[in-house]
């Protein structure tokens, strides 16, 4: 029989995952931003790039917000709330494209190293469901920011 979470543990767990969904939906917003304005000599490579990756945390969003709410909790739905949490920051000024692919690529090596943290905290209180959501965010983001270094 699967160990029940407790209270106190779901909100943890809710809180750590408030801050991811912050930053996936902090680095949506900017891959989108960046896929609308880069310009270059690789602008359709990338341009096509960044649409797959603003695509999948689109739906990463969703799934991390629906496992907050699984857990009992609300999830942040405000952009000040978002960016309260956030650890990752919008871009303030226009870009070249190296910069772009390089703040990306620093971004999602970011969300590789928090998802590591918040597995091993997931996994010491035993919630499977939240450890194999991170599992496929590590996935999606460390072959992301492998992606983006292969082209700088």
């Amino acid at each position: 029989m699967a160990k029940q979470l407790n209270e106190q543990t779901c909100t943890q767990i809710s809180e750590k995952l408030a801050s991811f969904l912050a930053n996936t939906f902090v680095l949506y917003v900017k891959t989108l931003n960046f896929h609308w304005n880069m310009q270059g000599p690789q602008f359709h490579m990338y341009h096509l790039l960044l649409q797959d990756q603003y695509e999948n945390m689109a739906g990463a969003n969703d799934d991390l917000a629906e496992r907050i709410r699984m857990l009992g909790h609300p999830a942040p739905g405000t952009m000040a709330h978002l960016l309260q949490l956030s650890s990752l920051k919008e871009s303030s000024k226009p870009l070249k494209m190296e910069q772009m692919v390089k703040e990306l690529t620093q971004d999602h090596e970011e969300m590789v190293e928090q998802c590591h943290t918040l597995i091993a905290f997931v996994d010491e209180v035993c919630d499977q469901g939240t450890s194999d959501l991170m599992a496929e965010r590590i996935r999606f983001h460390s072959k992301q920011a492998w992606l983006l270094r292969s082209h700088h």
